[in-house]
């Protein structure tokens, strides 16, 4: 998506307070998505790793970069998240911040460099504010550029919307609203979710069938017909799983082998704890599909990622 820093800015503020869980629903999200995803904010606080990383005092940081006006109206709005969900179809799609404080995200908007834009079936929308927008980032001049790189925001309820066209933006709110089709029930995309689970992604056939085309990788270029990632923790250990479903028993070998393969390469690394990472992912096949699965304990976990923020800062 073009320009829906603000979405990214939300959403990455987005961890505090407990309630009950928010799991991924299907019924939010558009009957034409071609992958889809959610974080369950919830069951994220919720869990040891959560804890380990810092918990609340962590994830209220970023508060303090907003602007003076906005951080008393975002900070309250942002406690209060559910989750994040996100839709993809084509070149186009959106970001849901749920939330259980509408009066409060009513406030935020009124506040917000947004500008009014055209209201949806009666629901009020705006667009991104041009001068609110960083000097540093670059501008498009022409008008088709700008209508493009423009985030369009609406909000139904608890929820807030961000799109990268006027058309997401409408299709999402319709579908929030109950008036058009959604994903519950779909054959396209598969929506079902784990139980313990607070990172779930789907991605359809369509989708995949583009990427295939002009990804270079092999991996992606076998024409898997699903792929479905989702992280969860129980008892203390994290569990990440890779589902994906491959059109014939050829296509199959070729992606356990060229995983294996990768397994293999990655197991010469000589960063810290690769091993035992490594130790802790299988790979199996069932039928069409393969099955990449990794358990690991919270310490092994915050150990990394604190190890990635450190060579990312470098």
């Amino acid at each position: 998506m073009h320009h829906v820093s603000i979405a990214i800015a939300l959403a990455t503020l987005s961890i505090g307070g407990l309630a009950q869980a928010t799991p991924f629903e299907p019924a939010t999200i558009p009957q034409q998505a071609e992958a889809a995803g959610h974080l369950d904010a919830d069951a994220l606080r919720a869990t040891q790793l959560f804890a380990a990383l810092g918990g609340q005092t962590a994830f209220d940081a970023p508060i303090a970069k907003l602007p003076d006006e906005l951080r008393p109206l975002a900070a309250p709005l942002l406690r209060s998240l559910r989750g994040i969900s996100f839709w993809r179809a084509s070149d186009h799609g959106a970001l849901y911040v749920e939330t259980r404080d509408g009066h409060a995200l009513t406030a935020l908007l009124a506040k917000a460099p947004v500008k009014p834009g055209t209201p949806v079936d009666g629901i009020a929308t705006y667009t991104v504010d041009e001068a609110a927008i960083p000097h540093n980032v670059h501008h498009h001049h022409d008008h088709a550029a700008m209508q493009h790189d423009h985030g369009f925001l609406g909000a139904y309820g608890d929820t807030l919307v961000l799109a990268d066209s006027y058309d997401s933006l409408a299709q999402s709110l319709r579908v929030l609203a109950g008036r058009a089709p959604n994903l519950a029930g779909s054959r396209s995309v598969t929506t079902r979710v784990r139980s313990g689970v607070f990172v779930f992604v789907t991605i359809g056939d369509n989708l995949l069938g583009q990427v295939s085309k002009s990804s270079h990788s092999k991996l992606m270029q076998l024409g898997a017909k699903s792929i479905v990632l989702d992280v969860g923790e129980t008892a203390g250990v994290v569990t990440a799983n890779a589902h994906a479903e491959l059109t014939t028993a050829d296509a199959l070998a070729k992606a356990k082998s060229i995983v294996e393969g990768m397994r293999a390469m990655a197991s010469l690394s000589d960063e810290p704890g690769a091993k035992k990472i490594l130790d802790g992912v299988s790979v199996s096949t069932n039928g069409l599909a393969l099955e990449i699965t990794g358990h690991w304990a919270v310490a092994d976990v915050k150990a990394l990622i604190e190890h990635a923020h450190e060579h990312h800062d470098k």
